[in-house]
């Protein structure tokens, strides 16, 4: 298991729900500050959904 794949798990959602978590994250930091605020935050969220998308 991959360190993204346990900290996923972490999350103590269910497995359907975590895309979603991540994108309304992601939504978030974008509609309030994007990229100069969240950038960092804005790419680790990305290298999760693309964790998730290959699990799928």
């Amino acid at each position: 298991m991959s360190d993204e794949q346990e900290i996923l798990r972490a999350l103590d959602l269910p497995e359907e729900a975590i895309p979603l978590f991540l994108a309304h994250a992601a939504r978030f930091c974008i509609d309030h500050g994007g990229q100069r605020h969240y950038g960092e935050l804005l790419v680790l969220l990305a290298r999760y959904q693309a964790a998730t998308a290959q699990d799928q």
